[in-house]
């Protein structure tokens, strides 16, 4: 007599087969990753609001004018490397899931319009991961996400450099392309946020083109100022 056990790998085991995934975490089967998998690693926190100059508590008292940035987690172990699949082990389906779970856990703030931070020009990847995260959060907040800049020279890749290298970044690196949606406010999205340089820069493209920046969601936080 077949138990619960070996009907639910039986159907594990046909998730499998017409999907070939498996959970990072846990390997469950059919899985591109589990929602209890990543409650786990972002517990029950609600994240973290940051300074979008200096990293530090929001709002900040020495950067008045800075915009929020929320976080879920910070930047190691696990939570690194589900981004390190996603960008460079091309697991696409991990960023819907990532994103749904930032969505859920920060308020949406009213009709808004969540844009990515653009892949570098020349990037040999296939896919914007910020865009697939993007996409998690707007079917949880029910909202547009739309790829609306662009890096205007190409840019050798941020990876490995120092933060204050980082944050020497030309502030007009970042241009916005198409036509902006009058009255909705935009809300950036990226995978990690180092030092807060390149959210900055696209909020300068943002308010350049005749909009307004609301805020950023980031799935973690790698550093502070």
């Amino acid at each position: 007599m077949l138990t619960r056990f070996d009907w639910e790998r039986a159907a594990d085991l046909v998730l499998h087969f017409l999907w070939p995934l498996s959970c990072p975490v846990c390997g469950k089967l059919g899985s591109p990753l589990c929602r209890e998998c990543l409650l786990d690693l972002v517990g029950g926190e609600p994240g973290k609001i940051s300074c979008s100059e200096c990293l530090g508590p929001y709002p900040c008292t020495v950067h008045p004018g800075a915009f929020p940035v929320r976080s879920l987690t910070s930047f190691g172990g696990l939570s690194r490397e589900l981004v390190h699949r996603l960008k460079y082990g091309s697991q696409k389906c991990l960023g819907k899931p990532i994103g749904d779970l930032m969505g859920r856990r920060f308020q949406a703030p009213g009709r808004v319009i969540l844009v990515p931070v653009p892949l570098h020009r020349g990037s040999g990847r296939a896919f914007n991961q910020s865009m697939e995260i993007a996409r998690g959060i707007s079917r949880a907040w029910g909202c547009t996400a739309a790829e609306k800049l662009a890096w205007k020279t190409r840019r050798p890749s941020q990876v490995g450099l120092s933060p204050g290298l980082r944050r020497k970044l030309p502030q007009d690196s970042i241009t916005w392309k198409g036509a902006i949606g009058r009255g909705l406010p935009v809300i950036l999205v990226d995978d990690v946020c180092t030092t807060g340089a390149t959210l900055r820069v696209a909020a300068g493209a943002v308010m350049t083109a005749g909009s307004r920046v609301e805020g950023a969601v980031v799935w973690a936080l790698a550093g502070t100022s």
